[in-house]
């Protein structure tokens, strides 16, 4: 690779949701380990004090966790409250939480499946962007929020309605939202992901292994990293160096984007 970057986010404060495993654990990691003040979140309390624990033991600045359902409006609230109350001031919200449902088609989907999706993918990146926000401009912040998105929002066919529909209304949000909080020096981006090393891809892989007894798991997830352009699966860290750019002065031209870490597979 030419060139070579490395990251300053001393006295900086961030809130990375759903940052207990997978990518949103990979954001929190190297935004500890550049110095930041970083609150951890999920719904599951024992996951956050077990998170939280292992990476403020080399952490610089303060590593906080609050358990809380960014599915509802009053757990958005309460992680951003806490944040605030902990750190004095949030610079960055990194909205990472995301579910992923499992309707056999659109037609077989239920109307709660869709609004569950729809609030924890992307009513909570809303909400959590709006207070963050206000915060912000109430406290001449010249911050930057980063959006996760995903290829499957791009894609106009295959499987995934309802988390492509919930990515694809990410894509938009981004965009709106993004020319109004400019105004206030205030960048919001977003990355977009394909396969990606996460539990959740991982549990892909075991269920197709399972229906395949000549095909490991690990069998799987080479399979579908390799018919990537770049031949390889996404790391957490991947899309962790992403968000440290969007995040930092160098990206500070940056409004409005939304970031293809994939692989190439936007080119699919």
């Amino acid at each position: 690779m030419a060139g070579h970057t490395s990251y300053d986010y001393t006295g900086e404060s961030a809130i990375v949701t759903g940052s207990t495993k997978g990518i949103g654990r990979g954001i929190a990691t190297a935004l500890v380990d550049a110095g930041a003040n970083v609150a951890i979140n999920s719904r599951t309390e024992s996951a956050v004090e077990e998170t939280v624990a292992e990476l403020e033991a080399d952490a610089d600045g303060n590593v906080v966790g609050v358990a809380a359902d960014v599915g509802s409006p009053e757990g958005i609230e309460e992680l951003v409250t806490t944040a605030i109350d902990e750190f004095g001031e949030i610079d960055l919200l990194v909205n990472n939480a995301a579910v992923w449902p499992r309707e056999e088609s659109m037609v077989e989907a239920s109307l709660e499946d869709w609004e569950y999706t729809m609030n924890v993918n992307v009513r909570s990146q809303f909400y959590a962007s709006k207070l963050v926000a206000q915060h912000m401009i109430e406290n001449d912040i010249e911050g930057a929020i980063v959006n996760h998105s995903s290829q499957t929002g791009d894609r106009r066919a295959g499987g995934r309605g309802l988390y492509g529909i919930s990515k694809t209304s990410i894509n938009g949000l981004t965009w709106r939202m993004a020319h109004d909080l400019a105004h206030h020096g205030i960048r919001m981006n977003a990355i977009s992901t394909d396969v990606t090393r996460t539990y959740q891809l991982e549990k892909e892989a075991r269920m197709i292994a399972e229906d395949d007894p000549d095909r490991s798991v690990a069998d799987v997830l080479e399979e579908l990293g390799s018919e990537l352009p770049l031949g390889r699966l996404g790391e957490p860290s991947d899309l962790a160096n992403a968000v440290l750019w969007l995040g930092s002065d160098k990206a500070q031209y940056v409004v409005g984007t939304i970031i293809r870490v994939s692989g190439g597979g936007n080119l699919q």
